[in-house]
């Protein structure tokens, strides 16, 4: 009997036990068929979307950037931008003293110079104005000159690598026509410069006023110039020909290289 009895707790204690725990034992086996009821990839879609709508709420609650787009700044050493045609041009002048110079003899004798360069476009259909015209060298008044066409510089000469400039203001150009044609034409053209200041390169400096360049031209357009050195010169007041009058002085010399083929050489 008492054995019978003890059987009959141990039993009762069981079904009590098991009653107890069969709801907690429910919850987590049902929680854990919801987890697994979807596939991890599902799972990690409803995650990314989830953040992507986070992304969207911060980006929304943060304040409205005003963008500023980089001002463009033109460079002084070229030339600006313009509706008329044109062929470009980097102009490297050496100024100095040159044999055969009717300069003051006391200019350039201690065999300094001024090293240069010039971006220049040739205009194609821009006639220059009278003043330009006037500019213009006569040394071709027995043959054959085409119409004297507007010459835009750069804002400024680019001297001491960039770390200096001479301020130049456009100027003129013509193509003198070889009478001979085995010969080859001649292009004249002239800068207005601002000049240099005398002392700042010794004994040495650029006159102010016109600069006056001269190449061999193939073609009657400046789009084949020499690739050879030319001579540049000023006009000055002087009495080496005897009488007083307007002289062509050497000063330097320069060559010029097409503007495309110089900017690759030069990285500016």
């Amino acid at each position: 009997m008492t054995r019978q009895l003890l059987n009959i707790l141990l039993l009762l204690r069981t079904f009590l036990v098991s009653k107890a725990f069969l709801p907690a034992f429910s919850r987590r086996t049902e929680t854990k068929s919801i987890c697994y009821s979807q596939s991890p990839s599902e799972k990690l879609v409803q995650d990314a979307k989830a953040m992507l709508e986070k992304a969207r709420l911060l980006r929304e609650g943060l304040p409205e950037d005003k963008v500023v787009s980089p001002s463009k700044t033109p460079s002084p050493w070229n030339v600006p931008d313009g509706p008329q045609a044109a062929t470009g041009y980097r102009l490297y002048i050496d100024i100095g003293r040159e044999p055969g110079t009717w300069m003051d003899p006391r200019w350039g004798v201690s065999g300094k110079r001024i090293e240069l360069t010039l971006d220049v476009n040739f205009m194609i259909d821009e006639t220059a104005d009278s003043e330009t015209v006037q500019g213009m060298v006569k040394d071709n008044l027995g043959g054959t000159s085409l119409p004297v066409m507007m010459l835009r510089t750069a804002e400024s000469a680019r001297l001491r690598g960039g770390f200096d400039k001479m301020k130049c203001n456009n100027g003129g150009y013509r193509i003198d026509v070889s009478s001979n044609p085995q010969k080859s034409n001649t292009l004249r053209l002239f800068v207005r410069a601002e000049g240099t200041l005398q002392g700042d390169f010794g004994d040495i400096y650029i006159p102010q006023g016109n600069l006056y360049f001269s190449l061999p031209a193939f073609g009657d357009d400046a789009s084949q110039l020499s690739r050879k050195e030319g001579i540049v010169t000023v006009r000055q007041m002087g009495w080496n020909t005897g009488w007083r009058r307007e002289e062509s002085r050497i000063v330097g010399v320069f060559r010029a290289l097409p503007i495309n083929d110089a900017r690759r050489l030069d990285k500016f």
